[in-house]
């Protein structure tokens, strides 16, 4: 131990450093820090649009499959007297039914949802002790730009 004063200040000015132990650390949790804060900004500017697509995507998923609700069954006497697609008279018509870009009724092409696609399936199902030639299985699958998709189903019958 150093008594005098001059001592005691060189002993000071020894220790005022950080050491290369606790530098490596400091920086190691730096990067920690700066790694999470961009992977959360990345995340978060990649899936900022995505509420709208998703959105659009559903709306666009209720139309289509509201439009083959309102077509009769196969074999029902009421089958073309509800509007629907061109050359469509029941739900069975819309299976196989494929869209690049989306259109109404009428074929004319839905500004904005040029992107979008759509893809229809139509299949004879039983349920709940309905036969399957009485009961109807029908989803719709529709594609956003980025590839996401967005399926709705639902289950008529003529009971």
């Amino acid at each position: 131990m150093c008594t005098r004063p001059e001592g005691r200040r060189q002993l000071r000015q020894r220790q005022a450093g950080v050491t290369l132990v606790e530098l490596i650390v400091a920086l190691t949790l730096a990067g920690v820090i700066l790694t999470s804060i961009w992977n959360a900004w990345t995340l978060l500017g990649r899936t900022s649009a995505d509420p709208l697509v998703a959105r659009q995507s559903l709306v666009v998923a209720q139309s289509l499959l509201r439009e083959i609700e309102l077509q009769p069954l196969p074999g029902t006497a009421t089958a073309g007297s509800t509007p629907g697609r061109t050359g469509f008279a029941s739900i069975a018509d819309y299976d196989g039914l494929a869209m690049n870009g989306i259109s109404d009724v009428e074929g004319t092409p839905v500004p904005g949802l040029e992107g979008y696609g759509a893809t229809v399936s139509v299949s004879a199902m039983e349920l709940e002790g309905v036969p399957a030639s009485a009961g109807w299985w029908v989803a719709v699958t529709v594609t956003g730009p980025a590839g996401e998709r967005t399926t709705l189903a639902q289950w008529r019958s003529q009971r």
